[in-house]
C-alpha cells in the first residue's frame, strides 16, 4: 500500500460548500495501526474516507479511532478476498473511478500531491471487498418462508412485503455472520496500535469540492 510522508486527502466530491479547508493546510502522516506488520497511517484512513469508501463517511473532521477500526476491518477483508482470488474487472474499476469524478478526481488528488493511482487502487480494493461480503455471507444468507411469516406476523401479505422482509432478513443473518467473522480475524491478525497521541488526529489537509476549484 502506497505511503505518503505529508499528505492525507479529506472532502473531495462529497463535502457541502463552504465545509473544505485550504489545500496547504497540512500536518505529518502518521502511523496509527500495525495489521501483520503492514502499517495502516491517517493517509490510508483519510483518503479512504474523502472517497467514501468502506462505509466511512466523507468529512473534513479530525480522523475518529472508529474510522480507524472500520479501514481496519476493510483492510481484513480485502486481504481475504485476495486470497480468495476475488476478481473485478479492469471495466469495473473504470466505472467506478468516472463515477467517483475520474479525470477532475484526479486533477484535484494530484493538487495535493496524491497519486491518482493510489486512489484508484482503494476504489478497487472496494469492489473486491463488497463482493467477498457478497460471495462469503449474504450468498449464504438463507431465510426459509416460515422465518418470513414470523417476521411479517398473522394475515396475508402482499409479494412486495414479503420480499422486503426477505431481504431485511437476510441482510441481518449476513451482518451477524460478517461479524463475528471479523472478530475472529481481528483476534489473529496481530493488530497493534501505534498512534503516539489518543486519537481523534487531525487531518492533513483537505480538497475543494470540484464546483469551488478555479
Amino acid at each position: 500500500m502506497r505511503r505518503l510522508a505529508a499528505v492525507l486527502a479529506l472532502a473531495l466530491l462529497a463535502l457541502p460548500p463552504g465545509r473544505a479547508a485550504a489545500a496547504d493546510e497540512r500536518v505529518v502522516d502518521e502511523a496509527v495501526a500495525s495489521v501483520r506488520g503492514a502499517l495502516v497511517t491517517l493517509s490510508d484512513v483519510a483518503l479512504a474516507r474523502a472517497l467514501g469508501l468502506f462505509g466511512l463517511s466523507p468529512s473534513t473532521g479530525p480522523i475518529a479511532p472508529a474510522e480507524v477500526a472500520r479501514y481496519v476491518d476493510a483492510l481484513l477483508a480485502r486481504r481475504e478476498a485476495e486470497q480468495l482470488a476475488v476478481h473485478v474487472s479492469d471495466d469495473e474499476v473504470t466505472r467506478a473511478w468516472d463515477a467517483a469524478g475520474g479525470a477532475a478526481l484526479a486533477a484535484r488528488l494530484e493538487a495535493v500531491g496524491i497519486p491518482a493511482a493510489w486512489a484508484r487502487e482503494l476504489i478497487e480494493a472496494q469492489l473486491k471487498v463488497t463482493r467477498f461480503l457478497e460471495l462469503r455471507f449474504r450468498a449464504f444468507a438463507f431465510v426459509t418462508e416460515t422465518e418470513v411469516d414470523e417476521a411479517l406476523g398473522p394475515g396475508p401479505h402482499e409479494d412486495a412485503a414479503r420480499r422486503g422482509a426477505r431481504d431485511r432478513l437476510r441482510d441481518e443473518r449476513a451482518a451477524r455472520a460478517l461479524a463475528e467473522w471479523t472478530a475472529e480475524a481481528r483476534g489473529l491478525a496481530r493488530i497493534r496500535e501505534l498512534a503516539a497521541t489518543e486519537g481523534p488526529w487531525p487531518a492533513p489537509f483537505s480538497l475543494a469540492p470540484a464546483r469551488e476549484q478555479r
